[in-house]
């Protein structure tokens, strides 16, 4: 009689283990994803600056930008690098982060733009209004770190990454501007008419590079280098120029040391080179 009050249902504490077991992989497996990238720098010589109201200086009515800040290094430097200008429309921050801290390392200064398109500029802004605006936006910017003596070098070079809209004509056109590296561009509409911009106005070289990944999640192919591929390749291999790094995925996962040394070569072997 004892025996069967204190009698223990072994299986159902086994299911209960089972499933205690597979929270704590599962647990385990989410803290590895959010937390492997670092939110903040791991080099301490890295110098960052966070300007909250710069962007007041700046009075466009379809281009709208916060959230400036200039990362560079510290530690003596005899580079004579350009200045990198990073610009994004989105909020995924860990893939720029760590490119900020990698490029910071190795010599350069870094400005982070978060930049923001009025819904209503399709409508009502025409593209020379948007253009004069990006213009006025990036030259705002170099002269407020200049001012502050924390920039000296005036010409510069834009990276962008994902899903924003940049008008590459004009950033081209700019003297200071020594060319502009793409990473994973979204090849919308908007883009594609960017790109055949740039065909149709630069018959050199237009110091544009692109990088791709060869895959975007899982085992799907990434479909913006397929729509790059069909609209552009071959016939326009002499303008447009671009790599593709073919084991990653769209965020580049465990392939972020090889997308920063595809900028760093692009940069000093291909848009400094042609620029001396």
């Amino acid at each position: 009689m004892l025996n069967d009050i204190f009698h223990i249902d072994w299986i159902f504490v086994d299911t209960i283990i089972i499933v205690l077991l597979f929270l704590l992989l599962f647990s385990v497996k989410i803290f590895k994803i959010t937390h492997r990238w670092r939110y903040s720098f791991s080099n301490q010589a890295l110098d960052h600056y966070y300007f909250p109201k710069a962007h007041e200086r700046v009075k466009n009515q379809l281009v709208l930008t916060k959230k400036w800040s200039l990362t560079s290094n510290s530690t003596p430097n005899v580079s004579n690098y350009p200045l990198i200008l990073i610009i994004r429309m989105n909020y995924k921050r860990k893939f720029q982060r760590i490119l900020t801290e990698g490029l910071c390392s190795y010599g350069f200064k870094v400005i982070n733009i978060k930049v923001k398109i009025k819904l209503s500029s399709k409508k009502v802004g025409t593209e020379k209004e948007l253009i004069n605006e990006w213009n006025s936006l990036i030259s705002t910017v170099r002269e407020y770190f200049n001012e502050a003596d924390l920039v000296i070098k005036t010409n510069y070079i834009v990276l962008n990454h994902s899903k924003s809209h940049i008008p590459y004509k004009a950033i081209l056109s700019d003297n200071n501007n020594d060319g502009i590296i793409l990473v994973n561009p979204n090849l919308d509409k908007q883009n594609l008419k960017n790109y055949f911009d740039i065909i149709e106005d630069f018959s050199a070289n237009p110091q544009i590079y692109t990088i791709f990944s060869r895959q975007s999640l899982l085992l799907l192919k990434n479909r913006n280098l397929k729509k790059y591929l069909k609209e552009f390749y071959p016939q326009n291999t002499n303008i447009l120029k671009f790599s593709t790094i073919y084991k990653a995925k769209y965020s580049f996962k465990f392939y972020e040391t090889i997308v920063l040394s595809m900028i760093i070569d692009i940069i000093e072997n291909k848009l400094l080179n042609s620029k001396s």
